[in-house]
């Protein structure tokens, strides 16, 4: 959720409480509270760390007491003495992590997920109910705001809405997943997975991604919807990321495990010219040995299907898909099959992407090099040697760090 309507929701919840501090501070140490997980985006410098920090271990439900704590230390105005109708600290510190724990919630309500469970599971809660800005979330707070003191109320109104408007719309969401796997069946299609998200100005609007085998592989789609299910806009196709592939990857790299534990049915294409190495090792490669294969892995949840909202999201300065991976990958052959492998990579090379991933699904594949670019944030590990998974220090595992 943006920040905000995290603070937003800090500040009507000390609007409503029957008997708050009488200080200055009271509203904005409450906002700054229920907007504070989000602190984790300051300890992340690189594309694995953003992946495995941001909504990680200060968004996790054993965390929030002591990030409650500290926040109890830091408004120390709504304890002291001094101010007239002050809490104890034993109040403050838990109202404090009362918001942490609404923060997590307002997240959790999102499609990003978030790992709820650390240090325990990466585990991601996502419940897919609202989009990541809704308005129908975030006005009716700034009205509580505004409004406070005519009505209280309103305060506890706004308050509540926070948690049956999102229950509607899961709600909402589970009848339209019934409604396009009826639909897809009746079409005589046999999906396999099927994932309902907000689009913009949900519940009004919404998207369908859903797997399917066909001849050629695995293929995701993605389908826009109405309020009612009904498909609205034409259905697009995207490969598959195949499971061996998938497999193969998370097996050598820590960073592809952590990618790869974040997307939702991810797809797979050939890696366009303009992201290849400066040093494509194509050009130079010797006659006998296989081409390397490059392939970018994304996931279809980061959009919309409302042209209007298509178009702004192109207007981004950094335009582009919000989060990638790339892979610089060669074949892993038994010693009798090198030769067929080389010659299959130089046919495949320059074909579309259904060959191409067919021919990588079939062998097993080394990861040479990977790079993990977030275009929103503008973090880029660039193309760099893959780090093998291994045992992560206690240090390392208590911050959910690998």
């Amino acid at each position: 959720m943006d920040p905000i309507t995290h603070a937003a929701s800090g500040a009507v919840a000390m609007l409503a409480m029957p008997n708050r501090p009488a200080s200055r501070w009271a509203v904005p140490l409450a906002a700054l509270a229920a907007a504070s997980p989000d602190v984790d985006v300051l300890m992340a410098n690189t594309p694995l760390q953003f992946l495995l920090l941001h909504r990680g271990i200060t968004h996790s439900l054993f965390f929030a007491p002591l990030l409650g704590l500290v926040l109890a230390l830091v408004g120390c105005s709504l304890w002291r003495t001094q101010t007239p109708g002050h809490w104890r600290f034993a109040k403050t510190w838990l109202f404090m992590t009362a918001m942490v724990l609404l923060h997590i919630w307002l997240d959790c309500i999102t499609t990003y997920g978030t790992m709820i469970f650390l240090p325990f599971s990466h585990m991601r809660m996502r419940l897919n109910a609202v989009f990541i800005i809704d308005l129908l979330v975030t006005l009716p707070l700034l009205w509580a705001i505004w409004r406070w003191r005519a009505r209280r109320g309103l305060l506890l109104m706004a308050m509540a809405w926070l948690f049956v408007y999102p229950g509607i719309s899961i709600g909402l969401n589970a009848w339209h997943t019934a409604q396009t796997r009826e639909r897809l069946t009746a079409e005589g299609r046999a999906p396999q997975e099927i994932v309902v998200l907000p689009d913009a100005f949900s519940p009004f609007f919404w998207r369908a991604l859903y797997s399917e085998a066909t001849p050629n592989g695995g293929m995701v789609y993605t389908q826009g919807m109405n309020a009612l299910g009904s498909p609205r806009g034409p259905e697009v196709a995207a490969t598959a990321l195949p499971e061996s592939l998938a497999r193969d990857l998370a097996r050598q790299s820590v960073v592809a495990d952590a990618f790869l534990n974040f997307t939702l049915l991810p797809v797979v294409a050939p890696l366009p010219a303009d992201m290849l190495p400066a040093d494509n090792p194509q050009a130079t490669q010797a006659a006998n040995a296989p081409a390397p294969s490059y392939v970018m892995i994304h996931d279809q949840r980061f959009g919309s299907s409302l042209a209007i909202v298509h178009k702004i999201m192109n207007m981004r300065p950094s335009a582009d898909i919000p989060f990638k991976y790339m892979a610089e990958l060669a074949p892993a052959p038994q010693p009798a099959e090198s030769d067929t492998l080389a010659e299959n990579s130089a046919q495949e090379s320059t074909t579309t992407a259904g060959p191409i991933v067919s021919t990588i699904a079939a062998f097993p594949q080394r990861l040479l090099r990977e790079r993990m670019r977030f275009s929103d944030s503008r973090r880029d590990s660039f193309w760099q040697a893959p780090r093998p998974p291994t045992s992560p220090t206690l240090l390392q595992w208590l911050v959910g760090l690998r």
